[in-house]
């Protein structure tokens, strides 16, 4: 059996490795074990405690499912989960995965629903230190967010003010997600580019390739312009 808390670096130049969620998922918990419920997080308003609180909820009932979808509603299940539980015993449950009701354990959807997400909470915590260097993932891991953000790219990214095509820094490999009269390109490894269109433009590191127009025309899109 795989430790996919060392996936990564133990299966740093084969061709393919395990689901890049199920290793985020363990590396996210091993970390938040080390910095424990009041480390900060680049998801504004919360800290690690909520952090983790929000994704137990996520994965939780049918109900707490629903209510978590909600913005307003899903801040507030939040607030009252990290009320009510340990932090220690939220990780645990993380670590163990969605329960058998959660459509978050279905075999074939789990790696479209997760794999983007705990990349980027993991990266939510790993950024907001002090000192924070970017990781060099395998290509095989690469690959697999390039699907999942390519994927989630088209139906996010639809009304913006122009096109967008998303180009892997890393391979010689293109994807347009959105149509326009002029286009921006955005070029960065796959895990930089989930991070930029998860909205952490400030850490993810990415080229944006256009005219100025264009570009500032999408960058005023972007949080915080």
């Amino acid at each position: 059996m795989t430790d996919l808390s060392t996936a990564y670096t133990a299966a740093a130049d084969a061709p393919t490795g395990p689901n890049v969620s199920r290793v985020e998922r363990a590396q996210l918990c091993d970390l938040l074990d080390r910095v424990g419920p009041s480390a900060p997080t680049l998801c504004e308003g919360w800290d690690t405690h909520h952090l983790v609180a929000h994704l137990r909820g996520r994965e939780g009932s049918p109900l707490r499912q629903a209510v978590s979808a909600i913005p307003r509603l899903g801040d507030r299940s939040v607030h009252d989960i990290v009320a009510h539980h340990a932090f220690s015993s939220l990780v645990d449950d993380v670590r163990h995965g969605p329960p058998r009701v959660s459509v978050y354990g279905l075999p074939r959807l789990e790696p479209i629903l997760n794999v983007i997400e705990f990349f980027v909470h993991h990266e939510d915590v790993r950024r907001a230190a002090d000192g924070w260097e970017a990781r060099d993932l395998p290509r095989w891991a690469e690959n697999q967010i390039w699907v999942r953000i390519v994927g989630l790219a088209k139906l996010t990214q639809r009304r913006k003010p122009t096109g967008l095509v998303l180009e892997r820094s890393d391979a010689t490999t293109r994807a347009r997600v959105s149509n326009g009269d002029d286009d921006v390109v955005i070029a960065g490894r796959p895990s930089e580019l989930a991070l930029h269109l998860s909205g952490r433009v400030a850490v993810a590191r990415v080229e944006l390739v256009g005219s100025p127009d264009t570009v500032a025309a999408y960058t005023q899109t972007l949080p915080g312009s």
